[in-house]
């Protein structure tokens, strides 16, 4: 996959994670709190305090394209817990609850960008000198 697609979509999983982490953030840890029991997490206050800062944080980084391989790998273990903890038994797409397919396409992103992705960051600051070399700044 070539550099400009890769950056896209690492921008948009950046930005996504960090919406999600925010509008976790604004909805409250009380309410996430109960939201994660009623689906049975373990340790629900923890996760509650804990993931909206993940995303949100970690979106910010996934944008600036810092360690990205890494955040993709841990935003793809948050995708899959999601979907096998509590979005398979809505179904793919659902009448009643929000479906799998979105979590699905975000998860397949994630891979994507955690496989082909190198350290962004030095990507951009890239410069090429006559004749095809390139130096990373």
């Amino acid at each position: 996959m070539n550099f400009y697609a890769n950056t896209v979509l690492r921008l948009l999983t950046g930005v996504t994670f960090f919406m999600h982490g925010r509008f976790k953030l604004l909805w409250g840890y009380t309410n996430l709190s109960e939201w994660l029991d009623g689906q049975g997490f373990p340790m629900a206050t923890f996760f509650a305090h804990v993931l909206p800062w993940i995303e949100l944080l970690g979106g910010i980084i996934m944008i600036i394209g810092i360690g990205t391989r890494y955040l993709a790998f841990v935003f793809s273990l948050i995708l899959l817990i999601a979907l096998f903890k509590v979005k398979l038994t809505t179904g793919f797409i659902s009448n009643t609850a929000t479906g799998y397919e979105f979590d699905l396409l975000l998860l397949v992103v994630c891979l994507q960008v955690a496989v082909t992705s190198s350290n962004s960051l030095k990507q951009v600051w890239r410069i090429s000198r006559k004749g095809g070399e390139s130096l990373h700044v």
